[in-house]
């Protein structure tokens, strides 16, 4: 509704303008302001890439010189801007859909193996403007993390990425295993240290990565590229299932976690590491 009232603004100034006989200097920057007014449209598209080539669920593939096969991922992405090359940043609006999006939450679903559906896109728009990079969120923010999700719209209703009033969401829900059907590895990111009822929320860690990607040359048409074999680096999880969750995982986790940039203990961005996983194609 937002968008479409700027639209309308633009183009009642716009016809309101090019009706006078003569146009002046005057009129041609108030078109430009105009232009500048007038949101740009906003289409990342997530891919998830092993070995150079595009994840498959329930099959076995070679990622990190290793066969391994993936069961699940998913991933909530929230706070999306873009950045200017002075630094600044502009909020970027997420489309609604109520169903991958809604409340300025996106929901990336790249497996087929736990729902038929799949969804590799976040939409929206972003004030017109130069942009060189592009920053977002995995995770649901703060403020949406403790919602009851049975009275939620979806994509904040899925109970699978889900865990407590207290802890909230699952940022990002990611299995795989080097011996498939078994010995699987849960990599499920979420808040943790958080308050209980009746004020829930106030989580000491956040276990939410904080992305910024540089190289834009189209803001209509962005990939965003996960690599798995990064991903998956240095993790050897052994012969036996490994539950992968912050604060309470293995060593063998470790290496999962500092992948999206994370620090292991508090949950917070890492400026000692650098994210491994994400890069603008």
């Amino acid at each position: 509704m937002k968008l479409l009232k700027t639209i309308i603004v633009f183009f009642s100034l716009l016809i309101l303008v090019s009706c006078e006989k003569t146009s002046g200097p005057d009129d041609n920057q108030t078109l430009a302001l105009l232009a500048l007014a007038v949101p740009q449209s906003v289409n990342l598209n997530f891919e998830a890439l092993a070995n150079g080539q595009n994840l498959v669920t329930g099959s076995n593939i070679t990622a990190d010189g290793r066969t391994v096969q993936f069961r699940d991922f998913r991933m909530y992405i929230s706070e999306v801007k873009f950045v200017r090359a002075d630094g600044t940043t502009a909020d970027v609006t997420l489309s609604t859909d109520n169903l991958w999006q809604s409340n300025g939450v996106a929901l990336v679903d790249l497996e087929t193996t736990q729902t038929t559906e799949t969804n590799s896109k976040v939409s929206g728009s972003v004030s017109a403007g130069n942009y060189t990079g592009v920053q977002f969120t995995v995770g649901v923010p703060e403020t949406l993390n403790h919602l009851d999700r049975t009275n939620q719209i979806s994509p904040l209703n899925n109970g699978s990425m889900y865990w407590s009033w207290t802890g909230g969401y699952k940022h990002a829900k990611i299995e795989f295993s080097f011996n498939a059907p078994t010995n699987w590895t849960s990599l499920h990111l979420g808040s943790t240290n958080c308050s209980g009822a009746p004020n829930y929320g106030n989580c000491t860690n956040k276990y939410r990565a904080n992305i910024t990607l540089s190289g834009i040359s189209n803001i209509n048409a962005l990939t965003v590229s996960m690599n798995l074999d990064q991903l998956i680096k240095d993790h050897s999880p052994g012969a036996a299932n490994v539950s992968c969750m912050p604060g309470g995982g293995t060593a063998d986790c470790q290496p999962l976690i500092r992948a999206f940039g994370l620090n292991v203990t508090s949950g917070a961005m890492d400026t000692s590491i650098s994210q491994r996983v994400f890069s603008l194609k």
